[in-house]
């Protein structure tokens, strides 16, 4: 990702994401079965800008710890921005999710939001986390189904062929977010809760944003569609205009579901 020319857009794209309300009402419902307690240990893998963890840093009060771990350097220097305001000691640094530089059983809480979808193997991830953990502690996983992305600029031809290419998983895990519960039992964790909330786009101006609000654009969605054969190569500008011109004029709309566990490891 710190490779990526437009990494500074990815940072904003993240940012806005955060903000949705379907991540609020997420993370609010992790914190609550969380149930995280002053001097505990909390680590969050694939902490991103680390305003999440963060967040959750005055459960843990002055002799707790917050650890973040990410790949992107770059992601990290903006959550290290934001440490001094935290009550508690802080530590990020860049890592592998399935290689993880931490001793055995040393986290009251492990949390990851919205990363397995990016890992070639999850299960790997997973079993790291067990591996940190306490016995009796909780890992909490909060990720997308990308296979629930439902569009509508009313064609419904349109609409079908976004749900068909989405619906198979290529290169990577997308649709991991309907697999969560089995995904922590496999690794001998215990699901204790599990919830589902769904972000709904309804307006977007593609005049003044080129893509809606912490989303990809739609000539990106339109490549996928050609790769997944949706759309034949000489269809893509026309995919694309009909979905700016359905938005231009106040008929479009679009959701997607995330999914989320909190399990207990033995």
């Amino acid at each position: 990702m710190d490779d990526d020319p437009n990494v500074s857009v990815l940072v904003d794209a993240m940012d806005a994401t955060a903000q949705w309300p379907a991540t609020l009402h997420l993370r609010a419902w992790e914190r609550e079965h969380l149930s995280l307690m002053r001097g505990q240990r909390l680590l969050d893998i694939g902490c991103g800008l680390g305003e999440a963890a963060l967040a959750l840093a005055d459960d843990l009060g002055d002799t707790g710890e917050v650890v973040g771990v990410d790949v992107s350097d770059e992601m990290l220097r903006v959550a290290r921005a934001n440490v001094d305001a935290v009550g508690c000691r802080v530590r990020f640094s860049v890592g592998d999710a399935c290689a993880l530089n931490e001793p055995n059983d040393c986290f009251d809480a492990v949390r990851s939001e919205r990363t397995l979808q990016w890992i070639i193997e999850p299960h790997a991830a997973v079993a790291e986390m067990v591996r940190v953990v306490r016995p009796g502690g909780r890992v909490s996983l909060i990720d997308t189904d990308w296979s629930t992305l439902a569009i509508d600029v009313g064609d419904d031809d349109l609409a079908a062929r976004v749900r068909r290419g989405l619906s198979v998983e290529r290169n990577r895990p997308s649709n991991i977010g309907s697999r969560l519960r089995d995904l922590v039992q496999t690794a001998g964790l215990t699901p204790l809760v599990w919830t589902t909330q769904t972000h709904t786009w309804t307006e977007w101006n593609p005049d003044r944003s080129p893509a809606p609000d912490g989303c990809f654009s739609m000539e990106s969605l339109a490549d996928d569609l050609v790769i997944a054969d949706q759309i034949a190569p000489d269809e893509r500008e026309a995919f694309v205009s009909t979905i700016r011109t359905a938005a231009l004029h106040n008929q479009f709309s679009m959701s997607l579901t995330m999914s989320a566990v909190i399990a207990v490891a033995p």
